[in-house]
């Protein structure tokens, strides 16, 4: 789900939407997601997105290990392996903190993820790579470069904060390092 979030740059609504015929899967391993309608999108034409191989390759463990053949990709889980209903937009941030306890990030930092951490890194890492704000702002389903350029003023100066735990990766990305998938508390995305 990590991936996913952080590749798709879905907001949490959109994360819990996606469905599994939202999922194009290619012969080369790698996919596209159709993130429907979000809440910059009212026309509902939808986004596409791209999955690297290994995010495609844990996505289709988790669909294959859990039975899920339609309808919602992410789900609850209920004790170590039934699958429960649907998740909502408010389930993501506690899966989020789960998952950076279960890791062994230090508390205060746990304290600090948000539902939108994964979108916010992602939104990090594209414009410390000089991309196009055009290019993520569509990406990101944006309509302007307001939250990208709020998001990327934190790179500078938190760069040179050391919060003294190992970066996490994600496909050779950074996933979590303290400062690009953390978010700071401050405005939403």
């Amino acid at each position: 789900m990590l991936c996913v979030a952080y590749e798709t740059l879905a907001r949490r609504g959109e994360l819990v939407a996606l469905e599994v015929c939202d999922i194009d899967f290619h012969p080369n391993g790698t996919d596209q997601a159709l993130i429907r309608r979000g809440k910059t999108d009212a026309e509902g034409q939808g986004r596409v997105a791209y999955l690297w191989r290994q995010t495609v390759n844990w996505l289709r463990v988790w669909l294959e290990h859990s039975g899920i053949a339609e309808e919602r990709v992410f789900r609850r889980l209920i004790g170590k392996s039934k699958v429960g209903g649907q998740l909502n937009p408010g389930s993501i941030a506690p899966i989020f903190k789960r998952v950076a306890q279960w890791i062994g990030m230090p508390e205060r930092v746990v304290n600090q993820i948000s539902g939108h951490s994964t979108r916010v890194g992602a939104t990090q890492d594209l414009a410390a790579q000089d991309i196009d704000l055009a290019a993520i702002t569509q990406a990101g389903g944006w309509k302007s470069t307001r939250m990208l350029l709020q998001y990327a003023e934190k790179i500078n100066a938190s760069a040179r904060i050391n919060l003294g735990w190992e970066e996490v990766r994600c496909n050779g990305r950074k996933l979590v390092d303290g400062v690009q998938w953390v978010r700071l508390p401050s405005g939403k995305g």
